[in-house]
């Protein structure tokens, strides 16, 4: 999973690994639920391995630091983030679980000259169609 910003000193990424994407769904619930009765933020620090979530942040955002690197999010940002989690990760599961399926398939794609079917037991979540256009594209 990849967040990205926008900075007055050029753009930033942060890459997630899956790991780090169970951490953050870990904490946003927190993050969610950081507004007290009187619109005063509460300070959250969900903390694991080299992935921080700090908050508040500047202007009431949202910090995601892996290591010494951050990029700041809204809160809005974040609630929608809340919503969705949950599908992001199923598709991360997912890909990872056809990652030995699309492997097979781009090694016997690339050496071939014309489309090839994926074997019948391959992964129904890739679009092995879209994937060779892409390899085709690619090389």
């Amino acid at each position: 999973m990849e967040f990205y910003a926008i900075r007055r000193r050029g753009s930033k990424s942060l890459i997630l690994t899956e790991e780090k994407v169970a951490t953050l769904a870990d904490c946003l619930p927190a993050i969610r639920d950081s507004i007290c009765v009187g619109g005063d933020r509460v300070i959250i620090k969900c903390e694991r391995d080299n992935f921080r979530l700090h908050t508040p942040g500047r202007h009431g955002s949202v910090r995601l630091f892996v290591g010494m690197e951050y990029i700041s999010r809204s809160q809005p940002d974040m609630d929608y983030l809340v919503r969705v989690i949950l599908i992001i990760q199923q598709q991360l599961h997912d890909y990872i679980i056809a990652l030995p399926d699309v492997l097979s398939y781009m090694t016997s794609s690339l050496t071939s000259t014309s489309y090839i079917d994926p074997a019948p037991n391959a992964s129904k979540n890739i679009d092995y169609a879209h994937l060779y256009e892409e390899l085709v594209t690619f090389v």
